[in-house]
């Protein structure tokens, strides 16, 4: 299937957008990182709307992690800016679950384990935090979440596999970058940070945005 002209400009832009916001933070280069960095989903969100204008679920996605990775710059808006990128990551959860899995073709256990799996991994992420950190409770609670709906990826993206196939992988792929990224994120948030720390959870959060996407757009596409 070939897209619109148009899906492939964007596409190239967010290539452009993304080597420039990683030079940035390979250079620790905080003032400039921070202002390019929402052009990253901005562009291939635009990408996902010229190649799926009827999936909005997906460019909801990508824009709402647009929208996260400005607010979360401010510490007025810190809190809209999680909660930008939680319904982000919701949606991309729903548009495998409704329209590559298929609600007709989903099972009563499914749900169930993706709910058990964010349950257990919040749980164990805030006792964890609670008691190894002096943070407060808000800001670990915050942190958990987070981190227990990108691991709730896992079974939703193993269960579109089964359903769609190989090009579900990318997205399996995507959903461990975006953990990995988090990793970073939490431990850089809760404990020492380290050189280039930023250029860390950048390019793995780059990956996993670009893979989630490329997946849903490829199994679609079929």
């Amino acid at each position: 299937m070939r897209f619109p002209i148009p899906a492939y400009i964007f596409l190239g832009l967010f290539v452009v957008a993304s080597i420039i916001q990683l030079v940035f933070a390979f250079t620790e280069n905080q003032k400039f990182r921070r202002r390019e960095k929402f052009a990253c989903l901005l562009m291939l969100g635009l990408a996902a709307v010229f190649a799926f204008p009827n999936e909005p679920l997906i460019y909801v996605g990508a824009f709402l992690g647009m929208i996260g990775d400005i607010l979360v710059l401010r510490k007025k808006t810190f809190i809209a800016g999680t909660v930008a990128f939680l319904l982000g990551h919701i949606c991309y959860i729903m548009e495998a679950l409704w329209h590559i899995v298929g609600f007709e073709n989903i099972t009563y256990w499914q749900p169930i384990v993706i709910v058990l799996t964010f349950a257990l991994v919040f749980t164990a992420m805030f006792l964890v935090c609670k008691f190894k950190t002096k943070h407060s409770k808000v800001d670990v609670f915050g942190q958990s979440l987070y981190f227990a709906v990108q691991t709730a990826y896992i079974p939703t993206f193993i269960f579109s596999i089964i359903q769609a196939g190989n090009t579900m992988y990318l997205s399996l792929a995507g959903a461990i970058f975006f953990i990995l990224s988090d990793c970073i994120l939490v431990k850089t948030h809760f404990g020492p940070k380290f050189k280039r720390y930023d250029f860390c959870i950048m390019l793995t959060y780059l990956l996993a945005e670009v893979l989630i996407i490329s997946g849903f757009v490829l199994t679609l596409a079929r």
